[in-house]
């Protein structure tokens, strides 16, 4: 289904502000409030919701999920499994990864915290060792990992949190599956905007927060796994919903029932969560029926309007490359910066600046006329 002319109709108004924070905090769609509202009120009268209705709104859910990893829509929803966060995530992959002493992994050098703090902790205890990449060269420098031969793992994010950034994370992820190089894939900044396909990368895992690009809410979060890991993996956690016991509610003294196949047995506890279920499926309904694709082909548009507005005015060293489509870094220089967060702070300009640099990350309720403000306020800073 094609974008609506006046996409910015789906979304609550965020009055006369300007929100450029997707990547931060997604702006919320007016049907999420409303199934948000809806679950709400709902939780007023649990006794209504039985369990087999929970089941199957988190089988709904995961498999909305599953459809966003795979642009062909051939991931299979046991593949997936629903936790709370890319830290529980992450660590629960780095825990079960076999390393050994002397192991080196390649990882971009400013990651985001819960992607690198579970490696840490596994080199630590392992005598492994990270490597960072300079991510103002990232693609070239895993090219270069690759080709030394001496890196055991890759751990990958297609869009930098930090400056939008772009990895070629096709050109990356081919290259380490034909080296025989596993990678491990935080796509929190690019999954539910630019199209993924995990059938063609084959990671041994990805994950993905649902709180930014899938237009939903924390406390949510997907982790996709490789069929060659699915029944290998040991949860962080020991709870009922991972297990299948012989008779529901049943877990005998002797020993524990089986765990759940696939995926499945990696799931968070309290995953049925109505208000969490409510805002996902809401959210990802909306961007399977926009597409990653046609999402991310109007911000880039908005982008790229700006950006020419830039280069114009003699500004066009101030934008990060190569950046996202959905995504651009501004680093003025720092005698700048100052005004730049003024005249953002004035025009009522949302957005977050790390270590100098504006993260700017809008998504379809920011129109033309809107980046055509942020062109002027940039302009009048400069």
């Amino acid at each position: 289904m094609p974008l609506p002319d006046d996409p910015r109709t789906a979304f609550v108004p965020a009055g006369d502000a300007i929100y450029l924070d997707t990547a931060s905090n997604a702006p919320r769609l007016r049907t999420v409030d409303a199934a948000l509202q809806a679950a709400w009120a709902d939780g007023a009268r649990p006794w209504q919701l039985a369990w087999d209705d929970w089941e199957a709104w988190i089988e709904r859910v995961r498999g909305l999920a599953s459809r966003l990893f795979d642009a062909g829509h051939r991931a299979a929803p046991a593949g997936v499994a629903l936790v709370p966060s890319v830290a529980h995530a992450m660590s629960t992959v780095a825990a079960n990864w076999p390393l050994r002493a002397g192991d080196r992994i390649g990882i971009v050098d400013g990651e985001f915290p819960s992607a690198l703090l579970p490696w840490q902790a596994r080199c630590a205890a392992t005598g492994a060792h990270l490597v960072a990449v300079d991510r103002r060269e990232a693609t070239s420098g895993f090219l270069a990992l690759l080709e030394r031969g001496d890196v055991a793992l890759l751990v990958l994010s297609e869009s930098h949190w930090r400056d939008g950034r772009r990895l070629d994370l096709d050109r990356v992820a081919t290259r380490a599956r034909e080296a025989g190089v596993p990678v491990v894939l935080d796509l929190s900044q690019s999954l539910g905007v630019l199209p993924c396909d995990v059938a063609r990368w084959r990671p041994a895992f990805a994950m993905s927060v649902g709180y930014k690009w899938w237009l939903a809410g924390k406390g949510l979060c997907a982790l996709w796994v490789d069929a060659d890991w699915r029944e290998r993996v040991q949860p962080l956690e020991q709870h009922w919903q991972g297990r299948m016991p012989a008779q529901v509610w049943r877990f005998e003294v002797d020993a524990a029932p089986p765990w759940r196949p696939g995926a499945r047995r990696l799931d968070g506890g309290e995953v049925a969560e109505p208000l969490r279920l409510a805002i996902t499926e809401a959210a990802l309904s909306q961007v399977l029926e926009w597409t990653p694709a046609a999402i991310a082909a109007r911000l880039d548009m908005l982008l790229a309007r700006l950006q020419a507005t830039l280069v114009a005015a003699g500004l066009g060293d101030w934008c990060v490359t190569p950046r996202s489509p959905h995504l651009l870094g501004l680093a003025p220089p720092a005698a700048r910066l100052a005004a730049l967060r003024e005249a953002f702070a004035r025009e009522r300009i949302v957005c977050i600046e790390r270590d100098g640099v504006f993260r700017l990350a809008p998504h379809l309720h920011v129109t033309p006329d809107d980046i055509d403000r942020v062109a002027a306020a940039i302009l009048g800073a400069g």
